[in-house]
């Protein structure tokens, strides 16, 4: 089923709340719904510049906090042809991390939400944003080695954590609490997707 125009759902939060899993089974739901439905996660790791992204966060390369946020930045201008095209098509785009992110990290990294947001400008708009709200404790526990330089750092979490409720609540964005078993966390998501849609 084709919709007269596209809609962006953009699932946020932190590292280890889900966000992988769910996107992809709410893929999976939409799609047996009959909707045309893609999927993309950010950072993208395949291209140039995603690799250069996995090498700071990995800490292999040294950047400034700012060129660090507008590499991500630069990241999903990377695909904004992609993302045009699926929205005139009439597809939901399913987002893992999009400029949401961008915000909230760069934020508690000590840069303007003002410059911050420049960034974005001109990539398309999530039509719903939904935040996966989990303590930075919780989602230690669920990814014990191989954390990147953000994930290593509980001081950071908790003021992103913090940053992203902030943001959730100047922009209207959906809370969802992520620290449920995956079957409860799913069931909810879909209850407040298919209440964007008559047609599911």
């Amino acid at each position: 089923m084709k919709l007269n125009r596209g809609f962006i759902i953009a699932i946020e939060g932190l590292d280890q709340s889900g966000k992988r899993t769910q996107t992809k089974l709410i893929v999976e739901r939409l799609k047996k719904s009959g909707l045309l439905v893609e999927q993309i996660s950010f950072p993208d790791y395949s291209t140039n510049i995603g690799r250069e992204i996995d090498a700071f966060l990995s800490g292999r390369k040294n950047y400034n906090t700012n060129v660090r946020h507008m590499l991500l930045s630069i990241n999903r201008w990377e695909h904004k042809n992609d993302l045009d095209r699926w929205l005139d098509e009439g597809r939901i785009i399913v987002i893992n991390r999009y400029i949401g992110s961008n915000y909230a990290y760069g934020v508690c990294s000590g840069l303007s939400l003002d410059w911050l947001i420049n960034l974005e400008k001109g990539l398309p708009e999530p039509d719903l944003t939904i935040l996966f709200d989990i303590a930075h404790d919780v989602s230690a526990k669920r990814k014990i080695i191989g954390r990147d330089i953000h994930e290593r750092d509980a001081d950071f979490l908790s003021r992103v954590r913090k940053e992203y409720l902030g943001l959730a609540s100047l922009w209207s964005w959906v809370v969802l609490d992520a620290s449920k078993d995956i079957e409860n966390v799913h069931e909810e998501l879909w209850r407040i997707i298919r209440s964007r849609f008559e047609s599911i």
